[in-house]
């Protein structure tokens, strides 16, 4: 229950700031320039989903085919695909996380963040180790 009042408090309060933004932002550079700088965001959003993902999936097969795993290129593509869309959504305050979720450092300290809440799948040197052998008799 709690965190459904959160996600509704989220929804009704993200359109406001986005709204503010806009007003305030378009005060300081004027109206055109904003509807031209959010345009132009979405354009590059376009881009680098289309570009960007088509790029990251080379080199994602690339590292497949000699043999290395594709780790950072797949937090990559991630981290492009969820700029690219945040840059697509009209907004100041989306283009600007679209804009920080390209920057290295900001990918880094999400990543390490993420890291240290997953869960320990690790085997334990306690657990004992079962092998089912199926044995079959061949009377040929």
């Amino acid at each position: 229950m709690i965190g459904n009042n959160k996600i509704l408090f989220f929804i009704v309060l993200f359109p406001i700031i986005e709204i503010l933004l806009f007003i305030e932002v378009g005060g300081l550079i004027g109206s055109f320039m904003t509807i031209s700088l959010t345009l132009l965001t979405a354009i590059f959003g376009i881009y680098l989903l289309k570009i960007g993902t088509f790029i990251n999936l080379n080199n994602i097969q690339e590292k497949i085919k000699s043999g290395d795993m594709p780790d950072r290129e797949i937090q990559k593509s991630i981290f492009n695909v969820v700029s690219a869309i945040c840059l697509i959504i009209p907004g100041i305050l989306t283009d600007s996380v679209g804009i920080l979720l390209l920057m290295r450092p900001i990918q880094f300290q999400i990543i390490t963040m993420m890291m240290r809440n997953r869960p320990d799948f690790s085997p334990r040197r306690d657990k004992k180790t079962i092998i089912d052998v199926e044995h079959k008799n061949n009377d040929d």
